[in-house]
């Protein structure tokens, strides 16, 4: 029997040496750390094992363990073990990595989710000893690691078996509550499930998953679902108020009119001076109602005009006729209300009254559609949906727009005159939609 010992600075140069010296037929019968660096007890394939000699310097480290435990195996043998155990430990990094997506906070949807990328040895086949021991050590950190990024592909099909598997657990939880029906596959599950979350109805969600998605994986189905979704969204390709005209704002009480007609004006003085903005309101309900947009009208230095008994809206628009942009404050009612009608009347005789109707994201979605159906009479043009900073979700409000193909002209997202207010687009709407969910799924994270 020939017992070669072979010690070097290191495993990889140890290794290498004795692949050098017996070839791929050698075999390792001990490992251990000296003063020198790695000493390798090796025989080749056929001779009798020799007992390993006692450590005189330290405990053998993990990788020794491993490749001392494979004794009378030959170089083959021991680069297939190591091989079989780098592909476990491989799987596992990668499944703990995949599991990032749901256990983050700050998850977005661009489409829609946020990825970590695993960083990952890529995992390759054995052929010689000093390879696949090679491996062993640097997973003990022997060696110096270079990590290398798997493809993406990988990771993506790792994301989308996770995310089915999550899907199929809630679908199996709501069947048996009996309050959802199984979708058609698993992919349409998990974007069920998702635009459910932004406030779309079922019917409006099978709707938009009835055509088939170029997408097979959740990761890119979901941005294309999201833009099919906003270039379903009716919105006015132009600024309407830029060049002037006459706008009555109309909608239920506490939509936010008054606001949003300082922010019209404001914008409009800011541009084109205050001489060419006038202000009418025929609210003569509300408590304070004229005394609040009074002292807009004030702080604007526009003139301001009061629809009553004594004054018609005809009248008074012919007092402002040389005003570019005239805005119209109109009393708040709630749906069904008798004088509702009457109200709005004047507004739809009047040929040169463009009637927005000013509908609150807050609100639910049969209020929405209620006030959508009550103020048609005012022959309605566009509408403007206010108060999303207060709105748990957006897709009731859109939804309603979409229906009734009423298309939004404005969106109104804050107090601040004349900040707060944006022209409405469907990209920036739905991605909107999605901020607004996440922020309920982390409050809801941070209570539970």
């Amino acid at each position: 029997m020939q017992v070669k010992r072979f010690v070097a600075k290191d495993m990889r140069r140890a290794l290498e040496m004795v692949r050098q010296a017996l070839g791929e037929d050698a075999i390792i019968h001990s490992s251990r750390r000296v003063k020198e660096g790695v000493e390798l007890l090796t025989s080749v394939a056929g001779s009798e094992p020799v007992a390993a000699e006692p450590a005189e310097m330290s405990q053998p480290s993990p990788v020794e363990t491993e490749v001392s435990s494979s004794v009378s195996k030959s170089g083959r043998e021991i680069a297939a073990d190591i091989e079989l155990a780098s592909q476990r430990l491989a799987a596992k990094e990668l499944a703990d990595a995949s599991a990032d997506e749901y256990l983050r906070k700050n998850q977005v949807v661009n489409a829609g989710i946020r990825v970590n990328t695993a960083r990952q040895r890529p995992i390759t086949p054995s052929h010689n000893i000093d390879v696949a021991s090679q491996s062993a050590a640097e997973r003990y950190g022997l060696l110096p690691q270079e990590p290398q990024t798997t493809s993406g592909d990988e990771i993506e099909l790792l994301h989308e078996e996770i995310a089915q598997m999550r899907s199929l657990l809630e679908e199996q939880l709501k069947r048996l509550s009996g309050t959802h029906t199984a979708p058609a596959n698993r992919q349409t599950s998990a974007l069920s499930q998702r635009l459910e979350r932004l406030g779309f109805s079922g019917n409006f969600i099978n709707e938009i998953l009835e055509r088939p998605l170029r997408q097979q994986l959740l990761a890119k189905a979901w941005p294309e679902t999201m833009a099919r979704v906003a270039h379903t969204i009716p919105v006015v390709d132009d600024d309407i108020t830029a060049n002037g005209g006459v706008f009555a704002l109309v909608g239920p009480t506490g939509a936010g009119k008054t606001t949003t007609v300082a922010k019209l004006a404001a914008r409009y003085v800011m541009q084109h001076g205050a001489d060419q903005v006038a202000l009418i309101t025929s609210d003569t309900l509300r408590l304070g109602g004229q005394d609040q947009l009074r002292s807009i009208a004030r702080i604007l230095q526009v003139p301001l005009r009061l629809v009553d008994e004594n004054n018609s809206l005809s009248t008074v628009l012919r007092s402002v006729r040389n005003c570019s942009l005239v805005l119209i404050d109109t009393a708040g009612l709630r749906a069904g209300d008798p004088d509702l009608k009457a109200q709005m009347e004047p507004l739809a005789n009047i040929s040169r009254v463009q009637s927005l109707l000013v509908m609150p994201a807050n609100s639910q979605a049969q209020v929405l559609k209620a006030a959508m159906h009550s103020y048609q009479a005012a022959d309605l043009k566009a509408c403007i949906i206010t108060k999303l900073d207060e709105a748990a979700s957006l897709g009731e409000a859109l939804e309603c727009t979409m229906q009734a193909g009423l298309p939004i002209a404005y969106t109104c997202d804050g107090q601040d005159v004349p900040d707060d207010i944006d022209l409405a687009r469907g990209h920036k709407l739905i991605a909107k939609a999605v901020q607004l969910a996440q922020q309920v799924s982390d409050r809801q994270a941070v209570s539970g």
